[in-house]
């Protein structure tokens, strides 16, 4: 039977709990929360226009629909690249917060 420990936010393990006060730093959090509101200001400044943007280009070149955006400097293919691309660095900071939230839903009790 694992030892448990209580705590103003319930109990936890207290073998997880000994790991994570030796080796989790808390700023991390801090610094997993600025990345997320640059990913929100990022959101909705620029990358959900430039979904919208490759959205009209695709559904233009693959459903051959009327052209509703006009043919810029970035051809299609190119613009999904420069997307996806920027969304796998998101995607990094993304993994890095679940990891962090991870290691501390781990002290659960069983």
């Amino acid at each position: 039977m694992e030892d448990l420990i209580p705590t103003p936010y319930g109990e936890v393990s207290a073998n997880g709990l000994a790991e994570l006060q030796s080796s989790f730093d808390t700023r991390q959090l801090l610094h997993a929360v600025d990345e997320l509101d640059r990913f929100c200001a990022e959101w909705r400044k620029e990358l959900r226009d430039d979904l919208l943007v490759l959205h009209s280009m695709a559904h233009t070149v693959i459903n051959d629909a009327p052209l509703t955006a006009a043919p810029g400097k970035v051809s299609l293919t190119e613009a999904a690249y420069l997307l996806s691309d920027e969304f796998r660095e998101w995607r990094k900071s993304l993994q890095t917060a679940v990891t962090l939230l991870d290691q501390i839903a781990k002290i659960a009790p069983e």
